[in-house]
Order: structure tokens, then C-alpha cells, then sequence
């Protein structure tokens, strides 16, 4: 199964959402300079250059506009799973579901990969907003895993694989993440080689003594 092309927004739609891109990108520098609690609304807004009633238009708390691009990534991961062709198994085609994600949303990050970096290293760095996004990631993760048992024809209420499955390329992506987060001057080519690397280990043996290759 193949995903049909994208209808290409209109000038309205992409102004909007420029609008709400440079509000997120704004809204996370002022997090990572001053701290996500020192940081008010009405401070990104004006460094975004929009009225606060603009911002409230596109987010209704600091949580959600530091979380926007984390809960599309969360919910672009059920499309990209659907589109992957059945003869994928279980493990391969999540690999490969996140691996089209990540390369979406680097496209909408000009490439660079800045803002995630700086998204990940907020995560860090907040431990409310760090908790407020796990506690997002256990129901996306519950929900995906049944999404997968669907796709394989097992029943989710009995087999724990489903779980297993999300479970760990979750992990796997977290470390990964954590990973490039902390890399001096980290890129998307490092994001990239780092996420492969994680998602390639689990189809490797684990219970062995690691330093014999």
C-alpha cells in the first residue's frame, strides 16, 4: 500500500502555518535561554511578533506549543505505518514508519535538524514537561501497539508482542535521541546514523557479552 500525494496547502493555510512554526521555534529558544517555567506567553508572542491572542489561536498552554512538533511526529506515525507494505513484519515495517516520519519532519526543519535538538535538550532539561510528554507517550504507545496487532491479526487483549514490539523501538528511539541531544553540534545526518544504529540493534542479539562483537 502506497500513500497518494499530498494536496498542497493553499497561500492562507501556509501563512498559517508558518505562523504557528516560527511560533514553535521561538517558544522553544526562549525555553532553552531563560527556562521553560521563567518564560511567559506574552514574551513569546512578542518575540514571535504575534499578539498573544494570535498564540492562544494556535495553543492553548506552554506545554502544548513545547510538545507541537513531539505530538505531530506522535500521531504522523500512524499514517506512515498504514502506507508500509504488508510484507513488512512487525519490527521493519516500525522501523521503517519512523524512519519516514523523521525524514518528513527534518524536511519541515529546513534540514538542520536545530530544532529538534533543541526540543530534545528542553525535554532534559524541564522534568515536568519531560513527565507531561511520557505520560503522552504511554497512550500513543498503547494505541500503536494495537494499531500493529491489527495489522499482524493477533489480539492485543491476549498477546503481549504488540507491546513488546512499540516497546522497544520506543526505547530504542528515546536512546538514540538522548544520544544526539547530547552531541556538541549535532545534525540530522547524525540523527539519522543514530536512530538507524538503535533500530538495527534490536534485530540483534542482546544477551551476550557485548564487547565480542
Amino acid at each position: 500500500m502506497t500513500a497518494g500525494p499530498k494536496p498542497v496547502p493553499g497561500l492562507r493555510e501556509r501563512k498559517k502555518l508558518r505562523t504557528r512554526y516560527a511560533i514553535i521555534s521561538t517558544a522553544v529558544t526562549l525555553f532553552v535561554e531563560r527556562g521553560y517555567d521563567e518564560t511567559t506567553v506574552a514574551e513569546i508572542a512578542e518575540a514571535a511578533e504575534v499578539a498573544p491572542r494570535t498564540f492562544f489561536r494556535y495553543f492553548a498552554t506552554k506545554d502544548e506549543v513545547a510538545l507541537a512538533l513531539i505530538t505531530e511526529a506522535d500521531e504522523a506515525i500512524f499514517p506512515a505505518l498504514e502506507a508500509r507494505p504488508a510484507a513488512e513484519p512487525p519490527l521493519t515495517v516500525l522501523a521503517n514508519a519512523v524512519r519516514d516520519v523523521v525524514e518528513q519532519l527534518m524536511q519541515a526543519d529546513d534540514g538542520s535538524g536545530e530544532l529538534w535538538t533543541r526540543i530534545l535538550r528542553l525535554l532534559e532539561n524541564s522534568p515536568p514537561l519531560l513527565a507531561a510528554h511520557f505520560q503522552r507517550a504511554v497512550s500513543i504507545e498503547n494505541r500503536l501497539a494495537r494499531k500493529l496487532a491489527e495489522r499482524e491479526g493477533v489480539d492485543p487483549d491476549t498477546d503481549l508482542r504488540p507491546f513488546l514490539a512499540v516497546g522497544a523501538v520506543g526505547t530504542a528511539l528515546r536512546a538514540a535521541h538522548r544520544r544526539w541531544a547530547a552531541l556538541p553540534e549535532a545534525t540530522s545526518d547524525d540523527l539519522l546514523r543514530l536512530r538507524d544504529q538503535a533500530l538495527h540493534a534490536l534485530h540483534e542479539p542482546l544477551d551476550r557479552h557485548w564487547a565480542q562483537g
